[in-house]
């Protein structure tokens, strides 16, 4: 945290004022009291009646929370980065306040929305249940902040009553619609990001000698240069310039931001492509000394920052950090980015004139920083499905949840009937809100039908045991091999399944907690649809096509093994026997799966050990399935069986003889 200025130390703000002169008061006075309170001044009931706030008891009790910068400049504060926190039981905001300075660090940021959130809670008289926030780096610190008032802090990918409450503040603030992914801090200062001078000026000097190296006249424009400084986190940095748009360097946090940017259709608004990035982007710009604020020009001059040029001039932008902000230690990041970049671009110029797409992924530490640059490989870039390092349950939860149950042909029909009637039943009647058209219910069930269909006839189970393995199956296997439909189609299937999924959880009581993120990963879904190359699953490029999907699920532990060490080796090809007991060993496999993650072992190796000598057990264990034998027993007799059908003459009939003595012995007679 940076320190707060003393009486005699310069003012933050840039205006060259002792801070007693110029903004100490003012800032005292925003300590003391909120500077913006939804109606503060009303009496108690008039303001509730003009909120149209329920009563207490009708409020939901799973509120949201969120801190959002906003495009606010004071006036007689240059150095203010404005913000507003929002704090909303969907849907109705509980409170909105504006703070001008927020810190960037996330336990600080925790213990303001801690703040804001007992303050909000007072005024509503009532207590949430959980606080759903956006930023994963708040979650931490924030649930040890509220766990002693019993308020558990969950993470999502959206927050849908925060969205709607900050575009109706925007539409009333500025008069039309601005887009949410476009929201960002503009402090008109270099003071407004809140870092020491020191820091700041090393960053000028950073920034000049990489505009007079300009990387970007050799470093390829679609190759990030992946870049980590000892101890921090690791960016994807790009060197803007090389097609001509506006010079400087950004680093995204998550390479899958990179991909986004890459895939996204944008062609009739460039800044579209920005509205699925979802982590932190840092930016630096080069601008001519005109396009700066004014007070800016004069904090630059003032201070003796170094300047590369008349058009390098660098400026700041930050995107989907909470708040605004940029930590200390992401500015630092790019300090280091700054000055390490050019150099590993030097030193490997004829490399990264090349494609270096193809290169195996070189790797380069400065020796003056330890900073380590490395170039990102297409795998990297583009890997369709990204391996878990910690797995989380993959079954079903709830009252009515039958993860083991089994479906036969006759029943599977049946259960796909009853479970369609109960949908629909559900989506004429909503809790709140008008029925959907018949036209809609025909158009969600019919989707259903094709993911309901799947599991009993294809995978033998009704929804009721569903599990992460059957909706991947479906949606990036099945769905597009099956499907004739277009893009659009296919789109509208991942929100009719997420209402499906809804229906399980609120009617059935069939609890996924890994379905609406699956369903939420729009581009992995489109990838797999748009790269299916037609044909039969015999094909060679189907195979080729599926295989990556089966190495995904392979590596969630999400599919039996074959195990050669005195367990069941799977044959590529079943008999009924084998078949009928594969299905029961992957019934088994999720709930051993999800018993070794509930207690406690997550990495995908260690969880794989676990269930593989359960499936190992279970495989030499009589099963009434196979009238009694064990599972490998009654395999290898049916897969000698086959073979003795396909022998000639005296084999066979030595074969037959085999299988008659394994009637006569003890114990029921083999499937």
């Amino acid at each position: 945290m940076t320190e707060p200025p003393g009486r005699n130390d310069p003012c933050p703000c840039g205006s060259g004022l002792k801070y007693k002169k110029c903004h100490a008061a003012r800032d005292r006075a925003t300590a003391e009291t909120h500077q913006l309170r939804l109606l503060s001044n009303a009496p108690a009931a008039a303001r509730d009646r003009l909120l149209r706030l329920p009563a207490p008891a009708q409020l939901s009790l799973t509120w949201e929370i969120d801190i959002v910068p906003v495009p606010v400049t004071l006036a007689d504060d240059p150095a203010a980065r404005s913000a507003a926190i929002l704090v909303v039981a969907p849907p109705f905001v509980i409170a909105c306040e504006m703070v001008d300075r927020p810190s960037a660090e996330p336990d600080e940021l925790a213990v303001l929305l801690a703040r804001h959130l007992m303050a909000a809670q007072e005024h509503a008289t009532v207590a949430p249940t959980h606080v759903a926030i956006r930023h994963a780096d708040l979650a931490e610190p924030l649930r040890r902040l509220l766990a002693e008032q019993g308020i558990a802090v969950v993470l999502a990918d959206e927050l849908p009553g925060v969205a709607d409450a900050l575009r109706s503040l925007l539409a009333h603030v500025f008069g039309g619609v601005m887009p949410l992914h476009l929201l960002r801090s503009r402090p008109e200062t270099w003071a407004g990001w809140g870092m020491p001078v020191e820091l700041t000026a090393r960053l000028f000097r950073a920034a000049a000698a990489f505009h007079r190296a300009a990387p970007w006249t050799v470093a390829a424009g679609e190759t990030p240069i992946m870049v980590t400084r000892p101890g921090s986190d690791a960016w994807a940095a790009f060197a803007l310039g090389a097609a001509g748009e506006q010079t400087g360097l950004a680093l995204y946090h998550d390479i899958a931001d990179v991909e986004w940017i890459f895939t996204a259709d944008a062609a009739d608004e460039p800044s579209a492509m920005f509205d699925g990035v979802e982590d932190i982007v840092v930016s630096l710009l080069f601008n001519t000394r005109n396009e700066l604020p004014r007070c800016m020009r004069a904090e630059i001059q003032r201070e003796g920052w170094e300047i590369a040029g008349p058009h390098a001039y660098p400026t700041l932008m930050v995107l989907n950090a909470p708040g605004g902000g940029i930590r200390r230690r992401h500015f630092e990041d790019l300090i280091a980015a700054l000055e390490s970049v050019p150099r590993f671009v030097a030193q490997n110029a004829r490399l990264m004139a090349g494609d270096v797409g193809e290169d195996p992924g070189f790797e380069w530490k400065d020796p003056a920083t330890g900073t380590t640059c490395a170039l990102a490989t297409v795998d990297e870039l583009f890997e369709e499905f990204a391996s878990p390092e910690v797995l989380l349950p993959a079954g079903p939860r709830g009252s009515g949840a039958t993860p083991l149950a089994a479906l036969d042909v006759d029943e599977a029909a049946r259960s796909v009937n009853r479970t369609l009637t109960r949908f629909r039943a559900w989506l004429r009647k909503p809790l709140r809100g008008r029925p959907p058209t018949e036209a809609a219910v025909r158009r969600h069930a019919t989707t259903a039908r094709l993911f309901v269909e799947h599991c009993a006839h294809g995978c033998g189970k009704p929804v009721t045991g569903v599990s992460e393995f059957e909706l991947r199956s479906f949606l990036y296997d099945w769905y597009p091999r099956k499907v004739a439909s277009s893009l659009a189609e296919a789109r509208r299937t991942l929100v009719e399944l997420r209402r499906f999924f809804a229906f399980l959880e609120k009617r059935e009581d069939v609890v996924c907690e890994w379905a609406m993120p699956i369903l939420g990963d729009v581009m992995t879904f489109e990838r797999r649809w748009e790269s299916f190359p037609g044909g039969f699953f015999w094909d060679e490029a189907v195979q080729a096509w599926q295989e990556p999907h089966v190495r995904d699920l392979a590596s969630r532990v999400l599919l039996p093994v074959s195990d050669p060490h005195g367990g069941i080796e799977w044959g590529p090809a079943m008999g009924t026997t084998e078949f009928a007991l594969n299905r029961e060993a992957h019934r088994l496999w999720i709930a051993w799966r999800d018993e070794a993650i509930d207690a406690g072992t997550t990495h995908p190796r260690d969880v794989l050990a676990q269930v593989v000598d359960r499936q190992r057990a279970w495989a030499n264990t009589p099963n009434e399935i196979c009238g009694g034998l064990t599972p490998k027993a009654a395999i290898d007799w049916e897969r000698e069986r086959v073979r003795a059908q396909n022998a000639p003459g005296p084999r066979r009939r030595a074969q037959r003889a085999t299988g008659a003595r394994l009637r006569k012995g003890p114990g029921p007679r083999p499937p």
